[in-house]
């Protein structure tokens, strides 16, 4: 299927200058091309912005760099871009990942045939690799409700596109699990997600432990709490079930606190 919907990229980053160009690079690698590639630099001390701005001269993308004053964080810099775009659906990407070439095609089309559907997401690995194989048929979709999404984030970032002309925002005030707590808003208001069953991204840090924003345990947890209360005054949660996943939150956090303090002591004899 060949799409004329028209797809806008977001990638925010912060001293990305040794991984945005890599990030690019799968962007333009892709079958369906993007309407735009919106870069928000989000107040770099490195030397990203020059990389980013080298690249976009010699690339066929139609790359529009955003330069933040201040560092406000993901979703300050996601925001900044959401509010521009002129893509019909958005796509985000962050500048220490990369995506199946195939990525856009598949998804859109799945979006496309799906037209109730504001919000899909596709399955990741967790590594820096480029190569990926070519998909040798479409892949299975299912739907993904609120209660799928309060055992644990279905979504990472770099797999989640949606119609842009949802309202809602990341939340500006988090730094830390601001994406699933959208995911869930969007979720709450405007019924279930599209899983596309294909590994189509693959990212550099893992879940929880990883040397970025993952790895701050206990102001990842935090903010998954606040996010949960945040659903429960909006309405979307009963206080009953923001008790129990609450509690099943904070277990999932002190299983990966003991797993991490694990972690170095394997290393060690190994």
């Amino acid at each position: 299927m060949t799409s004329i919907a028209t797809v806008s990229v977001v990638i925010p980053c912060f001293n990305s200058a040794t991984t945005i160009e890599r990030a690019l690079r799968s962007v333009e690698h892709q079958t369906t091309k993007p309407h735009e590639v919106l870069v928000v630099d989000d107040a770099s001390s490195d030397n990203t912005v020059s990389v980013i701005e080298q690249y976009a001269r010699t690339s066929s993308l139609n790359i529009r760099l955003i330069k933040q004053s201040l560092n406000g964080g993901p979703s300050v810099a996601r925001n900044a871009a959401w509010n521009v775009a002129t893509g019909e659906f958005l796509a985000f990407l962050d500048a220490d990942d990369q995506w199946h070439p195939q990525k856009l095609e598949v998804q859109l089309n799945a979006m496309l045939a799906n037209p109730t559907c504001v919000m899909s997401f596709h399955d990741h690995l967790f590594g820096s690799s480029e190569k990926f194989e070519t998909l040798p048929f479409t892949p299975v979709t299912s739907q993904a409700v609120l209660r799928n999404y309060l055992l644990r984030n279905r979504s990472a970032t770099p797999t989640v596109m949606l119609r842009a002309a949802v309202t809602e925002r990341f939340s500006s005030t988090k730094r830390y699990a601001e994406d699933y707590l959208l995911w869930m808003t969007i979720i709450a208001s405007h019924g279930n997600a599209l899983h596309i069953h294909a590994t189509l991204a693959h990212c550099s840090n893992p879940g929880y432990g990883g040397s970025g924003q993952s790895g701050r345990l206990w102001k990842m947890e935090r903010s998954e709490l606040s996010g949960f209360v945040s659903l429960w005054r909006s309405g979307a949660l009963s206080l009953p079930t923001l008790v129990a996943v609450s509690i099943w939150s904070i277990t999932k956090y002190l299983l990966r606190l003991f797993d991490t303090f694990l972690i170095p002591i394997r290393r060690r004899r190994l």
